[in-house]
């Protein structure tokens, strides 16, 4: 009875707070969108592109082939 007690003690203090978004680091965005004629450095070397570019990941790219050819029902 007593640990139940300091157990329900210990829970009914609990503050929820939202998850700390400033410090999260983004592995594979969805989406780079590039400038025209600003370099990127790359593993390979120096991209510079000609135009302005949208380049989308691989599991974007699958989700968005699997709604044009197969209908918005299939996510």
């Amino acid at each position: 009875m007593a640990i139940a007690a300091m157990l329900i003690g210990l829970t009914s203090c609990e503050t929820v707070l939202g998850p700390n978004v400033s410090g999260l680091n983004i592995y594979q965005p969805s989406t780079l969108r590039l400038i025209k004629a600003e370099s990127i450095q790359t593993r390979d070397g120096v991209y510079t592109p000609q135009t302005d570019e949208v380049w989308h990941s691989d599991a974007r790219y699958r989700r968005l082939e699997r709604e044009l050819y197969h209908g918005s029902d299939n996510k």
